[in-house]
């Protein structure tokens, strides 16, 4: 067989391995790995030596240091503190409370793990929906969605947007300037359309509650260690200053991380052990692998392939092409875990752009917002929409697909038509 056939019946059997989940998406990237170096030197493809190179070490050593980070931050009980004391000021103001909440997820999740933050606000929202009377159901699945509009927040907030970033050398100001104007339309939907369905007629439970003001809860049961919070607040405060000041210190962001590792290690008061239990390993791993994989890709010529079926849509004026390669991804991203469509597509975007000599930003942009939208279609798109549906039955709460599609389908359809235009006009205004 050539290298292209054996390259594609491997990148077939990887696609339906993940669309089936029969194994854990990482142990699925670690075999592609071993298979693309074992055909792709068995070939004469790439050398040993190379794939050191493909690896992409300093995004993966990156990765590990921002997970452990977040998770120094999350052990030391911030996340718990700050989500209680905003439920016992605005508890009894349900209403409130709920675009509070959303809000929150949001901005939580641009700056920690998807998965950390689903737990700690589902959670919480349960603990409250029977005193508040919001309907847990509704809030912790929007949660959900609003988890991955997070990730488009800054260059860490998620993998898919961690990937291009450190690719393309996009700066925290830079990657902000467009992304902010992203998270507030979308956050903004998300909140009013929830307001209008689900929380704008009160029901006798909810109105009780908002009378007997029951949610007189002390935040600081939450912490075991006022100090180590403290500490690591500004530890992490230092982290995110640094890495915006990156350039200017001449320093790389997989240096910045793992200095700030050992800063929160030697100070912080936080136990390492717990923190190396709680972080999830299996994300370097599954992204190291599947950088492999792509390299292996590249060099038989499948990328190539693909790029063929993207060419004609490049082709057209970047306000139309830009928005339908967004919408490509959110839909891919939808069966497909968002980290390798985004590992798939870049080079092929980056190769096409560069051939036809045209502005890279819109189609780079159209990656991150499709592959962080696109998990929301479907309940196992993304790993944080599917713990909260676990949540709720753990709970007792039944969510079917179809109750998921009338819950969240409103929000998230606009929310990516919202995307697709907003991106469109910022290429026609010239901020892309």
């Amino acid at each position: 067989m050539t290298p292209l056939t054996t390259f594609t019946i491997i990148f077939t059997i990887v696609i339906l391995l993940l669309v089936t989940e029969i194994e854990h998406r990482a142990v699925v990237a670690m075999l592609a790995a071993v298979l693309s170096v074992y055909f792709g030197t068995a070939y004469g493809l790439f050398s040993f030596e190379e794939i050191v190179e493909m690896l992409n070490l300093d995004t993966v050593l990156f990765i590990v240091g921002i997970l452990v980070l977040f998770e120094t931050i999350s052990e030391s009980g911030f996340f718990d503190f700050l989500g209680l004391y905003l439920l016992n000021k605005l508890g009894s103001k349900s209403t409130l409370l709920v675009i509070v909440q959303l809000t929150l997820v949001t901005l939580f999740s641009g700056i920690s793990s998807n998965i950390t933050v689903m737990l700690i606000f589902g959670a919480i929202t349960l603990k409250f929906s029977e005193v508040l009377g919001i309907d847990a159901k509704n809030t912790i699945l929007v949660e959900g969605l609003q988890t991955n509009v997070g990730g488009i927040l800054i260059p860490i907030s998620s993998i898919p947007a961690l990937i291009i970033a450190t690719k393309t050398h996009m700066t925290f100001m830079k990657f902000m300037r467009i992304s902010v104007p992203f998270i507030i339309s979308l956050t903004v939907i998300s909140v009013l359309i929830s307001w209008i369905l689900y929380y704008r007629k009160k029901s006798p439970v909810r109105e009780a509650a908002e009378r007997s003001r029951k949610t007189n809860v002390d935040p600081w049961t939450a912490v075991e260690n006022p100090s180590a919070l403290y500490r690591s607040l500004l530890i992490f405060s230092g982290f995110l200053v640094a890495i915006f000041m990156s350039e200017q210190i001449g320093l790389r962001p997989s240096f910045i991380a793992f200095f700030f590792v050992t800063i929160s290690f030697l100070l912080s008061g936080v136990d390492p052990d717990k923190v190396f239990q709680r972080t999830d390993w299996s994300i370097p791993f599954f992204v190291a692998g599947f950088f492999i994989f792509v390299g292996g890709l590249e060099r038989s010529g499948v990328l190539d392939k693909i790029a063929e079926g993207l060419v004609n849509i490049l082709y057209l004026n970047p306000c139309i092409s830009a928005p339908l390669l967004l919408l490509i991804c959110a839909i891919i991203s939808a069966f497909i875990d968002n980290i390798p469509v985004v590992l798939i597509l870049y080079p092929i975007v980056k190769e096409l752009v560069e051939i036809m000599k045209i502005n890279p930003a819109p189609f780079y942009w159209a990656l991150i917002i499709g592959g962080n939208l696109g998990g929301n279609l479907t309940t196992f798109g993304s790993p944080s929409v599917l713990i909260g549906v676990r949540l709720l039955e753990r709970n007792d709460i039944e969510v079917t697909m179809g109750d998921y599609v009338k819950i969240c389908y409103p929000i998230v359809v606009i929310q990516i038509l919202a995307s697709m235009l907003l991106l469109s006009l910022m290429v026609s205004l010239g901020l892309l």
